[in-house]
């Protein structure tokens, strides 16, 4: 072998030795905001290094009332680096209480709903404040906003080919109604539970209706449609549900800032506080996740 041909396979030899493994980890946090501080997340939360997370989720409802001092939009980003395109956040209820929706799209630079493709994953973030949970006709306000949030995802699930996985992430609840026991009984897993949710101003199209024969579309194309959500914590702190069709509805969340003695009625758990952490592979196409106790993320610190 002559010296030149030694050293071409020396060199691939070294190179093949020094490649790096491409996971990566991205951590989901669901209804993270401390009951005793309008402006704060759960302390916690705030103690916790995110800097081995190749990603942040957010799940919504980040402060009881964020947007009632644009201060606390500071403090969020200086722990979450909100306008980070690594963090990804579902806007809930409580983030927009007081309004002032222009702080935090002025913070994220970013809207409220939209979707990105990351290694392999093409994931839609939602605004579910959008939509209407209840039983009454929807009210005839921001039905463009409504309409563009529907294009959006009628866009992704037709034309989605690629990728290795679907991600939604949203806040208030999708697909309750698919989740229903034996008897029929809604499931009672996220703080809200609803069915036939009106993603628009049109009080005859129904969410689940609409959007679930997309979202099997896309499954049957070989690509893994997975749900997250983070309204969730009050009621129970976890939520791992797989349609017979392999579709994944999960959820997680934090609320044991709230003291028993103070807690309303309608809060019902207070078993550990729970956070999700993906595990994802791109070379592979693989993604993996497991729900961890929030305090064992401190253990052995």
């Amino acid at each position: 072998m002559s010296r030149y041909l030694f050293f071409l396979v020396l060199l691939s030899f070294m190179c093949g030795c020094q490649k790096k493994d491409d996971s990566k980890r991205y951590i989901f946090l669901g209804h993270p905001y401390d009951w005793n501080a309008p402006n704060k997340i759960d302390p916690r939360l705030a103690k916790l290094d995110y800097s081995t997370y190749d990603q942040i989720w957010i799940g919504g409802d980040v402060c009881s009332h964020l947007t009632a001092d644009s201060n606390t939009l500071a403090y969020v980003d200086d722990i979450f680096h909100i306008s980070s395109p690594n963090t990804l956040w579902t806007i809930g209820n409580h983030d927009i209480l007081e309004g002032h929706e222009e702080w935090i799209k002025k913070r994220t630079k970013r809207p409220f709903f939209y979707s990105v493709w990351q290694d392999g994953l093409c994931i839609i973030v939602l605004n579910t404040n959008l939509f209407w949970y209840y039983e009454s006709p929807p009210p005839q306000r921001d039905c463009e906003l409504k309409n563009a949030q529907l294009k959006l995802l009628e866009k992704v699930t037709d034309t989605i080919q690629k990728a290795s996985h679907l991600i939604i992430l949203h806040h208030l609840s999708l697909l309750s109604d698919l989740r229903r026991d034996e008897n029929g009984k809604l499931p009672d897993d996220f703080n809200i539970n609803p069915e036939n949710i009106h993603p628009t101003c049109d009080s005859n199209l129904v969410l689940t209706d609409w959007l679930y024969p997309r979202l099997q579309h896309v499954q049957k194309r070989g690509i893994q449609v997975i749900l997250v959500g983070g309204d969730f914590g009050m009621r129970s702190k976890q939520c791992e549900y797989m349609r017979a069709d392999s579709i994944y509805i999960l959820g997680s969340g934090i609320n044991n800032s709230l003291k028993r003695e103070n807690a309303p009625e309608y809060v019902t758990s207070f078993g550990k506080d729970k956070v999700l952490i993906f595990d994802h592979h791109p070379t592979e196409g693989k993604l993996d996740w497991a729900f961890y106790d929030l305090d064992s993320l401190f253990r052995n610190r």
